[in-house]
């Protein structure tokens, strides 16, 4: 399983809606395996907004974005700007895409505060 903020492997962390929460289409209560107990504070997070969808990216999230630009910036200049995506190898692709994931979330997480919400 993975988890349900970040798409990593599940480690065991996860929420189960209350008996009277929100329901699954098929009237199952909805259950989701989180990472890190980081991961589960911020489902817990949106779920206090009003948010157990996201579709659009929130504030911590477009600004995770815009912190990944420097990262990916400095990976791409130690490659050669002049190169074309298309030219890339595999191991460089999956490091770019390594690179731009490990910000992304470091970010993501650094956002999102340490407290432990109960």
């Amino acid at each position: 399983m993975i988890c349900a903020i970040c798409g990593r492997e599940g480690r065991g962390f996860c929420w189960l809606s209350p008996r009277n929460g929100s329901r699954a289409p098929d009237g199952k209560r909805l259950f989701k395996r989180f990472c890190s107990m980081r991961c589960q504070d911020i489902h817990l997070q949106r779920l206090k907004a009003g948010g157990g969808v996201v579709i659009d990216p929130t504030h911590n999230e477009k600004a995770a974005m815009e912190a990944v630009l420097p990262s990916l910036g400095e990976y791409v200049a130690s490659i050669g700007m002049d190169r074309s995506l298309a030219s890339y190898t595999r191991e460089e692709v999956l490091q770019l895409v390594d690179v731009v994931l490990t910000a992304y979330f470091d970010n993501l997480r650094e956002r999102t505060p340490d407290d432990v919400p109960f």
